[in-house]
Protein backbone atom coordinates (compact mmCIF):
# COMPACT_ATOMS: atom_id res chain seq x y z
CA UNK A 1 0.00 0.00 0.00
CA UNK A 2 2.85 2.42 0.81
CA UNK A 3 4.38 1.68 -2.58
CA UNK A 4 1.04 2.41 -4.27
CA UNK A 5 0.71 5.71 -2.41
CA UNK A 6 4.13 6.73 -3.64
CA UNK A 7 3.20 6.00 -7.25
CA UNK A 8 0.01 8.05 -6.92
CA UNK A 9 1.98 10.99 -5.58
CA UNK A 10 4.46 10.64 -8.43
CA UNK A 11 1.67 10.60 -11.02
CA UNK A 12 0.09 13.72 -9.53
CA UNK A 13 3.49 15.44 -9.69
CA UNK A 14 3.67 14.48 -13.39
CA UNK A 15 0.20 15.97 -13.95
CA UNK A 16 1.18 19.25 -12.31
CA UNK A 17 4.37 19.60 -14.36
CA UNK A 18 2.78 18.67 -17.69
CA UNK A 19 -0.19 20.98 -17.14
CA UNK A 20 2.07 23.90 -16.32
CA UNK A 21 4.45 23.17 -19.19
CA UNK A 22 7.56 22.83 -17.06
CA UNK A 23 9.00 22.39 -13.59
CA UNK A 24 9.50 26.07 -12.79
CA UNK A 25 5.97 26.98 -13.88
CA UNK A 26 4.49 24.12 -11.85
CA UNK A 27 6.53 25.14 -8.83
CA UNK A 28 5.28 28.72 -9.06
CA UNK A 29 1.67 27.73 -9.66
CA UNK A 30 1.42 25.19 -6.84
CA UNK A 31 4.07 26.47 -4.42
CA UNK A 32 5.99 23.19 -4.52
CA UNK A 33 9.82 23.21 -4.70
CA UNK A 34 11.23 22.32 -8.11
CA UNK A 35 13.53 19.84 -6.43
CA UNK A 36 10.59 17.90 -4.98
CA UNK A 37 8.76 17.74 -8.33
CA UNK A 38 11.94 16.69 -10.13
CA UNK A 39 12.66 14.03 -7.52
CA UNK A 40 9.13 12.61 -7.81
CA UNK A 41 9.22 12.29 -11.59
CA UNK A 42 12.80 11.01 -11.66
CA UNK A 43 11.78 8.33 -9.14
CA UNK A 44 8.80 7.34 -11.27
CA UNK A 45 11.00 7.10 -14.37
CA UNK A 46 13.49 4.93 -12.51
CA UNK A 47 10.75 2.71 -11.09
CA UNK A 48 9.20 2.16 -14.55
CA UNK A 49 12.43 2.18 -16.54
CA UNK A 50 11.10 4.70 -19.08
CA UNK A 51 11.59 8.36 -19.94
CA UNK A 52 8.49 10.47 -19.29
CA UNK A 53 9.78 13.96 -20.07
CA UNK A 54 12.47 15.39 -22.33
CA UNK A 55 13.79 18.45 -20.55
CA UNK A 56 16.65 20.85 -21.02
CA UNK A 57 17.25 24.58 -20.71
CA UNK A 58 15.56 25.12 -24.10
CA UNK A 59 13.13 22.26 -24.48
CA UNK A 60 10.28 20.60 -22.61
CA UNK A 61 8.47 17.72 -24.24
CA UNK A 62 6.25 14.91 -23.00
CA UNK A 63 7.12 11.48 -24.37
CA UNK A 64 4.46 9.11 -25.69
CA UNK A 65 4.51 7.00 -22.52
CA UNK A 66 4.60 10.20 -20.48
CA UNK A 67 1.39 11.36 -22.17
CA UNK A 68 -0.30 8.03 -21.42
CA UNK A 69 0.69 8.17 -17.76
CA UNK A 70 -0.39 11.84 -17.64
CA UNK A 71 -3.88 10.76 -18.73
CA UNK A 72 -3.93 8.11 -15.99
CA UNK A 73 -2.81 10.75 -13.49
CA UNK A 74 -5.67 12.99 -14.57
CA UNK A 75 -8.14 10.16 -14.01
CA UNK A 76 -6.73 9.42 -10.55
CA UNK A 77 -6.93 13.09 -9.57
CA UNK A 78 -10.49 13.39 -10.88
CA UNK A 79 -11.65 10.33 -8.92
CA UNK A 80 -9.92 11.61 -5.80
CA UNK A 81 -11.72 14.93 -6.15
CA UNK A 82 -15.01 13.10 -6.71
CA UNK A 83 -14.52 11.15 -3.48
CA UNK A 84 -13.78 14.35 -1.56
CA UNK A 85 -16.75 16.09 -3.18
CA UNK A 86 -19.14 13.39 -1.94
CA UNK A 87 -18.17 14.19 1.64
CA UNK A 88 -17.96 17.94 1.12
CA UNK A 89 -21.36 18.20 -0.55
CA UNK A 90 -23.05 16.62 2.48
CA UNK A 91 -22.13 19.79 4.38
CA UNK A 92 -24.33 21.85 2.00
CA UNK A 93 -21.58 24.45 1.92
CA UNK A 94 -19.20 24.97 -1.02
CA UNK A 95 -15.68 23.87 -0.18
CA UNK A 96 -12.57 22.38 -1.72
CA UNK A 97 -10.64 23.46 -4.80
CA UNK A 98 -12.28 24.77 -7.99
CA UNK A 99 -10.31 25.33 -11.19
CA UNK A 100 -11.78 27.49 -13.95
CA UNK A 101 -10.33 27.92 -17.45
CA UNK A 102 -11.45 31.00 -19.34
CA UNK A 103 -10.50 33.26 -22.32
CA UNK A 104 -8.31 36.12 -21.16
CA UNK A 105 -10.79 38.84 -22.24
CA UNK A 106 -13.48 37.38 -19.97
CA UNK A 107 -11.01 36.46 -17.22
CA UNK A 108 -9.73 40.04 -17.04
CA UNK A 109 -13.23 41.40 -16.80
CA UNK A 110 -16.42 39.62 -15.81
CA UNK A 111 -15.19 36.14 -14.85
CA UNK A 112 -12.24 37.46 -12.84
CA UNK A 113 -14.57 39.62 -10.78
CA UNK A 114 -16.92 36.69 -10.23
CA UNK A 115 -14.04 34.49 -9.04
CA UNK A 116 -12.97 37.05 -6.46
CA UNK A 117 -16.56 37.50 -5.27
CA UNK A 118 -17.13 33.74 -5.09
CA UNK A 119 -14.04 33.09 -2.96
CA UNK A 120 -14.97 36.02 -0.72
CA UNK A 121 -18.50 34.65 -0.31
CA UNK A 122 -17.34 31.05 0.32
CA UNK A 123 -14.25 31.00 2.58
CA UNK A 124 -13.89 27.20 2.41
CA UNK A 125 -13.31 27.33 -1.35
CA UNK A 126 -9.93 27.81 -3.05
CA UNK A 127 -10.11 28.79 -6.72
CA UNK A 128 -7.62 28.81 -9.60
CA UNK A 129 -8.41 30.85 -12.73
CA UNK A 130 -6.43 29.88 -15.85
CA UNK A 131 -6.49 32.40 -18.72
CA UNK A 132 -6.40 31.13 -22.32
CA UNK A 133 -6.75 32.58 -25.83
CA UNK A 134 -10.10 30.85 -26.16
CA UNK A 135 -8.88 27.73 -27.94
CA UNK A 136 -8.60 24.30 -26.33
CA UNK A 137 -5.13 23.36 -25.13
CA UNK A 138 -3.82 19.91 -24.17
CA UNK A 139 -3.58 20.81 -20.48
CA UNK A 140 -6.64 23.02 -19.93
CA UNK A 141 -8.94 20.00 -19.91
CA UNK A 142 -7.91 19.38 -16.29
CA UNK A 143 -10.07 22.34 -15.24
CA UNK A 144 -13.32 21.62 -13.40
CA UNK A 145 -15.15 24.23 -15.45
CA UNK A 146 -14.10 25.47 -18.89
CA UNK A 147 -15.52 28.60 -20.52
CA UNK A 148 -15.14 28.40 -24.30
CA UNK A 149 -16.24 30.47 -27.30
CA UNK A 150 -17.48 28.90 -30.53
CA UNK A 151 -18.66 30.11 -33.93
CA UNK A 152 -21.95 28.60 -35.13
CA UNK A 153 -21.65 25.19 -33.43
CA UNK A 154 -19.66 23.74 -30.57
CA UNK A 155 -17.24 20.98 -31.59
CA UNK A 156 -18.23 17.46 -30.56
CA UNK A 157 -17.12 16.76 -27.03
CA UNK A 158 -17.69 14.19 -24.32
CA UNK A 159 -18.17 17.06 -21.88
CA UNK A 160 -21.49 18.48 -20.72
CA UNK A 161 -22.19 21.92 -22.20
CA UNK A 162 -24.21 24.79 -20.76
CA UNK A 163 -24.70 27.70 -23.16
CA UNK A 164 -24.15 31.04 -21.46
CA UNK A 165 -25.33 33.15 -24.38
CA UNK A 166 -24.79 34.48 -27.87
CA UNK A 167 -22.48 37.46 -27.95
CA UNK A 168 -22.92 39.71 -31.02
CA UNK A 169 -19.92 41.27 -32.75
CA UNK A 170 -19.53 44.29 -35.00
CA UNK A 171 -16.89 46.09 -37.07
CA UNK A 172 -15.45 49.15 -35.33
CA UNK A 173 -12.80 51.75 -36.07
CA UNK A 174 -11.44 54.92 -34.48
CA UNK A 175 -13.21 58.06 -35.81
CA UNK A 176 -10.15 59.48 -37.61
CA UNK A 177 -9.51 56.19 -39.44
CA UNK A 178 -13.21 55.77 -40.23
CA UNK A 179 -13.33 59.21 -41.83
CA UNK A 180 -10.08 58.69 -43.76
CA UNK A 181 -11.58 55.55 -45.33
CA UNK A 182 -14.61 57.51 -46.55
CA UNK A 183 -16.94 56.31 -43.77
CA UNK A 184 -17.66 52.92 -45.43
CA UNK A 185 -21.26 51.90 -44.93
CA UNK A 186 -21.27 48.56 -46.79
CA UNK A 187 -18.97 45.57 -47.33
CA UNK A 188 -18.71 46.65 -50.98
CA UNK A 189 -17.27 50.00 -49.88
CA UNK A 190 -14.68 48.15 -47.79
CA UNK A 191 -13.85 45.79 -50.65
CA UNK A 192 -13.26 48.79 -52.93
CA UNK A 193 -10.39 49.98 -50.74
CA UNK A 194 -6.94 49.12 -52.10
CA UNK A 195 -5.77 47.90 -48.71
CA UNK A 196 -8.46 47.70 -46.06
CA UNK A 197 -6.49 48.27 -42.82
CA UNK A 198 -7.55 45.69 -40.27
CA UNK A 199 -6.69 44.15 -36.94
CA UNK A 200 -6.46 40.37 -37.18
CA UNK A 201 -7.59 37.83 -34.63
CA UNK A 202 -5.87 34.45 -34.63
CA UNK A 203 -8.89 32.64 -33.15
CA UNK A 204 -10.12 32.04 -36.72
CA UNK A 205 -8.21 30.15 -39.44
CA UNK A 206 -7.86 33.14 -41.79
CA UNK A 207 -7.03 36.48 -40.09
CA UNK A 208 -7.02 38.27 -43.47
CA UNK A 209 -10.37 36.95 -44.72
CA UNK A 210 -13.48 37.99 -42.83
CA UNK A 211 -17.00 36.63 -43.07
CA UNK A 212 -19.75 39.23 -42.65
CA UNK A 213 -23.45 38.52 -42.29
CA UNK A 214 -26.13 41.04 -43.14
CA UNK A 215 -29.84 41.53 -43.90
CA UNK A 216 -31.78 38.46 -44.94
CA UNK A 217 -28.98 36.11 -43.84
CA UNK A 218 -26.78 37.42 -46.67
CA UNK A 219 -23.08 36.57 -46.39
CA UNK A 220 -20.02 38.32 -47.79
CA UNK A 221 -16.35 37.39 -47.55
CA UNK A 222 -14.05 40.38 -47.28
CA UNK A 223 -10.30 40.40 -47.86
CA UNK A 224 -8.49 42.76 -45.50
CA UNK A 225 -4.93 43.83 -44.79
CA UNK A 226 -4.08 43.05 -41.13
CA UNK A 227 -1.66 45.64 -39.79
CA UNK A 228 -1.68 44.04 -36.35
CA UNK A 229 -2.70 40.51 -35.29
CA UNK A 230 -3.23 39.15 -31.81
CA UNK A 231 -4.84 36.26 -29.94
CA UNK A 232 -6.11 38.68 -27.30
CA UNK A 233 -9.37 40.60 -27.71
CA UNK A 234 -8.11 43.13 -25.18
CA UNK A 235 -5.09 43.90 -27.37
CA UNK A 236 -7.30 44.10 -30.45
CA UNK A 237 -9.58 46.53 -28.63
CA UNK A 238 -6.63 48.74 -27.69
CA UNK A 239 -5.30 48.65 -31.25
CA UNK A 240 -8.70 49.71 -32.57
CA UNK A 241 -8.81 52.66 -30.18
CA UNK A 242 -5.32 53.63 -31.38
CA UNK A 243 -6.59 53.82 -34.97
CA UNK A 244 -4.45 50.99 -36.34
CA UNK A 245 -7.27 49.36 -38.28
CA UNK A 246 -10.84 48.10 -38.39
CA UNK A 247 -11.51 45.48 -35.70
CA UNK A 248 -14.02 42.75 -35.07
CA UNK A 249 -15.14 43.33 -31.49
CA UNK A 250 -17.90 42.03 -29.20
CA UNK A 251 -20.57 44.65 -28.61
CA UNK A 252 -20.24 44.20 -24.85
CA UNK A 253 -16.53 45.11 -24.98
CA UNK A 254 -16.87 48.31 -27.01
CA UNK A 255 -20.36 49.60 -26.15
CA UNK A 256 -19.06 52.48 -23.99
CA UNK A 257 -16.51 53.46 -26.65
CA UNK A 258 -19.31 53.69 -29.22
CA UNK A 259 -21.50 55.73 -26.89
CA UNK A 260 -18.69 58.16 -26.09
CA UNK A 261 -17.45 58.47 -29.67
CA UNK A 262 -14.09 56.75 -29.26
CA UNK A 263 -15.13 54.16 -31.87
CA UNK A 264 -17.49 54.19 -34.86
CA UNK A 265 -19.49 51.29 -36.30
CA UNK A 266 -18.24 50.31 -39.76
CA UNK A 267 -20.78 48.98 -42.31
CA UNK A 268 -23.76 49.05 -39.91
CA UNK A 269 -26.15 46.17 -40.46
CA UNK A 270 -23.26 43.89 -41.40
CA UNK A 271 -21.29 42.05 -38.73
CA UNK A 272 -19.01 39.09 -38.07
CA UNK A 273 -20.71 35.86 -36.93
CA UNK A 274 -22.06 35.88 -33.42
CA UNK A 275 -19.86 34.06 -30.90
CA UNK A 276 -21.51 31.62 -28.53
CA UNK A 277 -20.01 31.18 -25.07
CA UNK A 278 -20.35 27.80 -23.37
CA UNK A 279 -19.49 26.45 -19.96
CA UNK A 280 -18.14 22.89 -20.19
CA UNK A 281 -17.61 20.30 -17.48
CA UNK A 282 -16.98 16.54 -17.46
CA UNK A 283 -20.36 15.46 -16.06
CA UNK A 284 -22.91 16.34 -13.41
CA UNK A 285 -21.17 13.87 -11.09
CA UNK A 286 -17.81 15.57 -11.49
CA UNK A 287 -19.08 19.09 -10.83
CA UNK A 288 -18.86 19.76 -7.11
CA UNK A 289 -21.22 21.92 -5.09
CA UNK A 290 -18.74 24.78 -5.47
CA UNK A 291 -18.69 24.21 -9.23
CA UNK A 292 -22.48 24.11 -9.49
CA UNK A 293 -22.91 27.29 -7.50
CA UNK A 294 -20.19 29.11 -9.46
CA UNK A 295 -21.86 28.04 -12.71
CA UNK A 296 -25.21 29.40 -11.45
CA UNK A 297 -23.52 32.71 -10.63
CA UNK A 298 -21.91 32.76 -14.06
CA UNK A 299 -25.21 32.11 -15.86
CA UNK A 300 -26.89 34.94 -13.98
CA UNK A 301 -24.01 37.36 -14.57
CA UNK A 302 -23.69 36.72 -18.31
CA UNK A 303 -27.38 37.12 -19.12
CA UNK A 304 -27.23 40.91 -19.72
CA UNK A 305 -24.13 40.55 -21.91
CA UNK A 306 -25.75 38.10 -24.31
CA UNK A 307 -28.44 40.50 -25.49
CA UNK A 308 -28.08 41.54 -29.10
CA UNK A 309 -27.20 45.20 -29.62
CA UNK A 310 -27.17 46.80 -33.06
Amino acid sequence: MDELNGVVDDLIALVLVVEAGGFNAASTRHNIPVSRLSRRIAGLEKRLGVSLLVRSSRRFKVTEIGERLYQHGLAIRAETRNALAVAQDTLNEPSGHLRVSCPVAMATGLVGRLCVEFVKRHPKVTLTLDSTDGRPSPWSEAADLLIRPSIDTLPDSSMVSRKLGDFPYLLAAAPALFESLGEPATPQALAALDDCPAIGWTFGPHPSRWLLRGPGDAEVELNVHPRFTSDSLLQIHQAALAGIGIARLPVSLCAKDLEQGRLRVVAPGWAPPTISIHALYPSRRDLTLAGRQFLAMLVEATEPYSKTVR
